[in-house]
């Protein structure tokens, strides 16, 4: 008697077969033999070792494999950048070219710091549309966990410009001292694994614009702290005819902006405690100013009462 084996000539089962190869082709059993089954129990033991480690091999070179494609967003934090404006009273567009973007990281303990690029492929942005907590976002990626933002860099182009309330478009001049770049100092942002961190800057479009010699200079002042940072104030003020500015002051620092058309105004990023707020009539409209004072309280957005706020005629 006997038993032919035959094999695929391709594939996983070519290769089992050319395991069974290696112990016999053809199994000749005469009725004098040793007892069959016996041996062919050993060679399907045999062969079932065979491909039990062809398996795990093959298993160890996917293993590899994977860990060449390691997913980037694997135990990283994920970084976003956002922009936002304080009002100017004088300029109605202000666009700022931004080329690049870094920031500069360290350890949480504040050593090994080192600027490093982030994806931003670069963009003009008129800022005097991001008032009162609207936001648009400059960066989102995933950034290496473990690390401290602190300090971001704005690398500007040439095509800034502003136009004013009685003006076309008005160049603005790069200084030699912020060509290489703007620095933001005191960002504060840690990057923890699997949390999203958002940055704000936000440029103060009031002191932004510089004249020399009737020629108009782009040197922006600007802060940058995290979303989650301080708390919020938000308001109403009426009526529209007052064309008011309001300012808010806390040690010395002062933010402004300008209503939106419903009268509602808004600051994000407040350092807790007492603020002053002054709601500012045009010089040229015949209306009062209010000055009063209220706390922010971290974490929280502060409505002011009565709402509105109404600044009454002279």
């Amino acid at each position: 008697m006997s038993i032919s084996v035959f094999f695929p000539t391709h594939g996983l089962k070519y290769v089992a077969g050319k395991i069974i190869l290696k112990y016999y082709v053809t199994l000749h059993v005469s009725d004098r033999s040793v007892n069959v089954c016996s041996r062919i129990k050993t060679n399907y033991y045999m062969l079932y070792q065979s491909i039990r480690h062809l398996v795990i091999m093959i298993t160890i070179l996917f293993s590899f494999a994977a860990c060449k494609n390691e997913d980037v967003s694997e135990n990283a934090a994920r970084l976003r950048i956002k922009l936002t404006d304080a009002a100017s009273p004088v300029i109605r567009e202000l666009y700022i070219d931004i080329r690049q973007i870094e920031v500069y990281v360290t350890d949480t303990t504040g050593n090994d710091g080192e600027w490093v690029p982030l994806a931003f492929t670069g963009r003009e942005y008129n800022v005097l549309q991001l008032m009162n907590g609207k936001t648009v976002q400059l960066v989102d990626q995933y950034f290496p966990a473990g690390k401290k933002i602190e300090k971001i860099k704005l690398i500007p182009g040439n095509n800034n410009r502003f136009l004013t309330v009685t003006t076309e478009n008005i160049p603005l001049n790069i200084p030699p001292e912020i060509a290489e770049g703007i620095i933001i100092e005191n960002v504060n942002a840690i990057l923890a694994d699997h949390i999203i961190t958002s940055v704000v800057i936000d440029v103060n479009a009031a002191l932004t614009v510089r004249e020399s010699n009737g020629n108009y200079f782009l040197h922006p002042v600007a802060r940058a702290f995290p979303e989650t940072f301080g708390g919020k104030l938000r308001g109403f003020v009426e009526p529209v005819e007052a064309v008011a500015l309001i300012a808010v002051v806390h040690d010395g620092d002062t933010l402004l902006t300008l209503p939106e058309a419903d009268g509602m105004f808004m600051f994000t990023g407040l350092i807790p405690g007492p603020w002053e707020i002054h709601l500012l009539a045009h010089p040229e409209e015949n209306y009062r100013d209010t000055v009063f004072t209220d706390t922010i309280v971290t974490g929280q957005v502060r409505d002011i009462i009565p709402k509105p706020i109404r600044l009454w005629p002279k």
